[in-house]
């Protein structure tokens, strides 16, 4: 412990010793010394589990919980590079210095969980954490870099092995009659082993030839605990013994954990008697008195106990299901698994609410379901249709989608014969079908808003991804009103469900359905607020920073702003091609950057841009993705005046003057993005100067539709029909639809249609903007439209100078109301993080640092209500 405290915190401290050393003693001492010192602490007991990367992150974010005091996100549900960003997010969090004990790291160690370690270690932000491990083996990254710091410190044999002199000590008073050299001698022989020399102290003050003893034994390694382990257990009184046998198989107990698998308060209060007789049981860090035996010891333990007839199952199951009553569904489904019992495993899964935990708090579904998919062939499926569906659901955010629809079959086999879990089934089912970019059934959506009118046995999580998963659907319909509405449901579902992570997914919905209803300001909105709490829950650069930026970027890039949406889509569009994602963000991405390459007027980096993402679209099954780009790369070839290339192309991938008719191919409620066989063979008939018959081709096209387009296609489509009427001759009718299109649609916002559309080409519309029929103010909005080579930039929202956002001024009225930080989040449907983000804000543009203060100062400023 001098050696410790001399050698003080380091940003690397390893404990390295076989078993039996003491580590986790000396550890434990540590951690109680430093407690009393005040230093922020955190202790991390691992096992065998943890050896995959996400459950090796999330027992490090678990622990964490109780210096945050803030409830655990559903990070459960997040891949690994996500988790490592949630990680170092919320260490960040925390004022320095932070020490993290990691308890038998050896157990999680693999290259994976290695690879963390050294990111962590490398993440210069992080410098305040103070990382102490305790293993049996070293580490195996790079450490150079930290011992030329002086950051790194290792305790390993030389330091845990006892003296002559200390087992000198030890031995004092036991067996007097011990020589100075026969202590030594034996010391030496097990180079200061601790457990060794505890064990034989216990012998010699039992018997009366402890010399004998000491001289008996030359054996080493695993021979001398095997050994030295039963000489002590026959001591034992048999009472004891029994208790040491029948709790060997736990991994840890504490006194109720032991009533509950020994039946007995009794045999449980043999507990507290172990101290009497100086075994080798190490107390853990941490709150609920948690014990275990040393590992030698135990290991010997465990075969007495077999050679005994001992079920150790017994054991294992009785904890597992003292665990579930705890509501420790974790460790109570690593217990059953331990035992061998793996459908008491999916047992307590589907009674804990099945599928439902995937989107679990904390510890969450990923590792829980990973766990049981490892022994899925030993399960009775059929019985647990909740926990099959949690399997369903994990393999397809895995990409396995083969398996889950396999899991799903096997479901629906069940749900045949049990009508109560049809409500599961559905909401599952539509899932899937985002994940397999299948469109779900209309009876599904309808029956989907059927038990959400009868919300009867609905938990929270299943009422909120029910609803998200309307609002997904309603959104690739084209039903936007219906998204939108679905879309706040769904969100403030989650935010009550304590589920940010699936919250902050509805931002997609939400924003793609107001930038298709022509409110690119409210998208961006969405938007940034999907940055916001991506990065400030998870950490910059994660999977759903990304999809933010890239739907960002395919408003900026609609309204012009080439630049700024290029930037974005550089590292943002590459993260999701090769991360979890579905149809509708590529497709947005790879919109949002043929439209930025086409304004560059760079059309060789086009073609390998469509080139690229249809290897995704292939790789990842996304046959709507690949065909949206067989039609763009039609355009695109029309575009740059290779008609005939255009023409052949399109006939060789779906896009033949055949298809003019489908309605499936042409229908514009299902085709959001992108051309269809109509559009494009109106664009050529008209290229071709056919007019007649880009006339009757467009005109049947607009027919068949049975809903309004979107704001964006509208556009196009009036486009469209200006080039049809100036081709036609018909310039006055072209120059009012040109007015009308100027005064009904906000038209700055989608200005990238006006410079890339093919129908009516710049020079004609700026001709048309002169028309003697343009009255002046449409005329000079065209004309500033129109402008070559110009971009539009968002104006901020002047507030004195002060620069505020539209939802920066939101919080800031909900602040002057006196409402508190989650009252605010509840009327936004924000988290208490994106509102502490906004309130940072707020105070540094007002350059103070109160509530109070912020609110003064803005009525000061005419920014509020006096």
């Amino acid at each position: 412990m001098r050696q410790l405290r001399r050698a003080g915190l380091r940003r690397l401290t390893t404990i390295v010793a076989p078993a039996g050393y003491g580590k986790t003693s000396l550890a434990v001492q540590w951690y109680e010394l430093l407690k009393e010192d005040g230093v922020k602490l955190c202790w991390v007991s691992l096992d065998a589990e943890h050896t995959n990367q996400e459950a090796f992150l999330l027992a490090l974010i678990d622990a964490l919980q109780t210096l945050l005091h803030e409830d655990g996100a559903d990070a459960g549900n997040l891949p690994a590079a996500a988790l490592l960003s949630v990680l170092a997010t919320r260490l960040r969090k925390i004022e320095g210095p932070l020490v993290v004990f990691l308890d038998d790291y050896h157990f999680a160690q693999t290259d994976a969980t290695e690879a963390l370690m050294a990111k962590i270690l490398a993440d210069l932000s992080l410098e305040h954490v103070k990382l102490v491990l305790v293993s049996r083996s070293p580490p195996r990254f790079p450490l150079s870099a930290l011992r030329l710091r002086g950051e790194f410190k290792q305790f390993g044999v030389a330091e845990l092995g006892f003296t002559d002199a200390e087992a000198g000590e030890l031995f004092a008073g036991k067996g007097t009659h011990l020589t100075e050299e026969q202590v030594g001698s034996f010391n030496r022989r097990t180079e200061g082993w601790a457990v060794a020399l505890q064990m034989v102290s216990l012998l010699v003050s039992e018997s009366e030839e402890s010399d004998s003893i000491l001289a008996s034994f030359d054996g080493g390694g695993a021979d001398m605990g095997s050994y030295l382990s039963e000489q002590v257990f026959e001591h034992l009184p048999e009472d004891i013994r029994d208790f040491l046998i029948g709790t060997a198989a736990l991994p840890a107990f504490n006194h109720s954990l032991l009533e509950a698998v020994l039946k007995s308060k009794e045999q449980a209060d043999l507990s507290e008697r172990l101290a009497d007789y100086a075994l080798p049981v190490t107390l853990l860090a941490g709150p609920g008195n948690w014990m275990r035996f040393h590992p030698v010891f135990n290991e010997f333990l465990k075969k007495t106990a077999s050679r005994r007839g001992i079920d150790a199952n017994l054991a294992l199951n009785r904890a597992a299901h003292w665990f579930e009553a705890q509501g420790d569904i974790d460790r109570a489904v690593h217990h059953a698994l331990s035992a061998g019992d793996a459908n008491l495993a999916a047992r307590i899964v589907e009674t804990a609410g099945g599928w439902r935990r995937v989107y679990a708090t904390t510890r969450g579904g990923a590792t829980l379901f990973q766990a049981l998919s490892g022994r899925a062939s030993e399960i009775d499926l059929v019985r647990f249709p909740l926990a099959t569906l949690g399997l369903s659901i994990f393999n397809a955010k895995a990409a396995q989608l083969a398996a889950a629809n396999h899991y799903l079959v096997i479901a629906e086999r069940a749900a045949a014969a049990d009508p109560s879990l049809a409500k599961d089934l559905r909401v599952v089912r539509i899932l899937l079908a985002l994940y397999t970019d299948h469109w779900a059934t209309a009876a599904d959506l309808s029956a989907l808003e059927d038990d959400l009118r009868q919300p009867d046995g609905m938990e929270l999580i299943h009422r909120a991804l029910a609803l998200n998963m309307l609002s997904y659907n309603f959104l690739i319909r084209s039903e936007l009103d219906r998204a939108l509405h679905y879309g706040h449901l769904a969100i403030r579902a989650f935010r009550d469900g304590g589920a940010d992570f699936g919250a902050m997914h509805l931002y997609t919905h939400i924003g793609q359905a107001f930038f298709l209803s022509g409110d690119c300001v409210s998208a961006l909105s969405a938007y940034e607020e999907l940055i916001c709490e991506a990065q400030t829950n998870i950490g910059p650069g994660s999977d759903l920073d990304a999809v933010g930026q890239v739907l960002k970027a395919e408003v900026l890039s609609m309204r012009g702003e080439a630049e700024p949406a290029a930037e974005m889509l550089g590292w943002a569009l590459p993260h999701l091609e090769l991360h979890d994602t579905w149809f509708d963000l590529l497709a947005a991405g790879f919109m949002a950057e043929q439209r930025v390459l086409r304004m560059r007027e760079d059309l060789l980096a086009a073609h390998a841009a469509m080139d690229r993402i249809r290897a995704v679209a292939r790789r990842r099954g996304f046959d709507r993705l690949t065909r949206l780009i067989d039609g763009e790369r039609a355009m695109l070839l029309m575009a740059s005046g290779d008609l005939d290339q255009a023409i052949r192309h399109a006939e060789a991938n779906g896009f033949g003057m055949q298809t003019i008719v489908s309605d499936r191919a042409n229908t514009l409620a299902i085709h959001l993005r992108g051309a269809t066989p109509a559009i494009f063979w109106t664009r050529v008939y008209l290229a071709l100067g056919e007019t007649a018959k880009a006339r009757e081709v467009f005109d049947q096209f607009r027919m068949r539709q049975s809903q309004r387009p979107h704001v964006p296609r509208a556009i196009e489509l009036a486009l469209i029909e200006i080039g049809i009427l100036l081709a036609e001759g018909r310039a006055d009718l072209a120059a009012a639809s040109l007015s009308d299109l100027v005064l009904t649609t906000p038209l700055d916002d989608y200005r990238a249609l006006l410079h890339l559309d093919h129908s009516a080409g710049l020079g004609e519309l700026r001709a048309l903007a002169n028309h003697p029929t343009v009255a002046n103010v449409p005329r000079k909005r065209l004309q500033s439209l129109l402008a070559s080579g110009e971009t539009v930039h968002e104006p901020a929202v002047d507030d004195g100078g002060y620069a505020f956002t539209g939802r920066e001024r939101m919080v800031l009225e909900l602040l002057s109301s006196g409402l508190s930080n989650k009252e605010i989040g509840r009327n936004l449907a924000l988290s208490d993080n994106t509102i502490k983000f906004h309130l940072r804000n707020i105070f540094a543009k007002l350059n103070v640092s109160t509530r109070t203060a912020a609110v003064t100062a803005a009525r000061q400023k005419g920014m509020l209500d006096r």
